[in-house]
């Protein structure tokens, strides 16, 4: 059985750059307007070079969901099996869901934003390719969420359950938004209160459906 070459610390950092410039150039242009030759000299690589790694944009797109979900599954199924193992709180729950992304991902919150702007897109998208996404990259982690709250909620019903977990991504979407609105509005610049306030609001409301 022949095994896959272990790649060179050139060829990572070669495949970082690209998933970087992507990343960024999907997130501003979206999966249309996002073209491989922008891609690649935002990378500062060949064109022949990226689709040497990358045959085509679709396997480009996905690649920058993978590499972002991959961690973010990793990082919160970890903590998510400690805390029903425990027999832990609604609240230690949405901790994990809630945890900022830059601290599951270990990377600066201004370079997240387009990552950010990419998941919002596919996940309010109804075509094909976001479907695919979602459901290949996204829906595996959910039902583990779906699951941890009816573990520490048992009055939640399957439906009940479902529904508290696309409401709350909906909230949490706001917490990440990075459009600058609740400053517009009088908030103030304090980075963690949203965070604090989404699990108080969500774990109110998924507490009152279940009554």
């Amino acid at each position: 059985m022949k095994t896959k070459p272990i790649p060179s610390e050139t060829q990572i950092a070669s495949i970082a750059a690209i998933l970087d410039a992507a990343e960024e150039v999907f997130g501003t242009h979206g999966f249309d307007g996002g073209s491989m030759r922008e891609i690649a000299q935002l990378a500062g690589i060949s064109q022949s070079l990226l689709h040497y790694h990358y045959n085509n944009k679709v396997t480009l797109y996905e690649a920058v969901f993978e590499r972002r979900a991959r961690v973010i599954q990793d990082v919160r199924m970890q903590q998510l099996q400690d805390v029903v193992s425990k027999n832990g709180s609604l609240e230690d729950v949405l901790h994990i869901l809630f945890l900022p992304l830059d601290a599951l991902l270990s990377a600066r919150r201004g370079r997240l934003k387009f990552y950010v702007q990419m998941l919002a897109s596919v996940t309010m998208s109804a075509d094909p390719q976001s479907l695919h996404i979602v459901k290949k990259f996204y829906d595996p982690s959910a039902e583990h969420f779906i699951a941890a709250f009816k573990s520490v909620e048992p009055t939640l019903g399957q439906d009940e359950a479902v529904w508290a977990y696309l409401f709350a991504i909906g909230a949490r979407m706001q917490a990440h938004s990075p459009t600058g609105r609740a400053g517009r509005l009088g908030a103030t610049g304090d980075r963690e209160k949203p965070y604090e306030l989404l699990v108080k609001f969500v774990a109110g409301g998924i507490r009152n459906i279940g009554a």
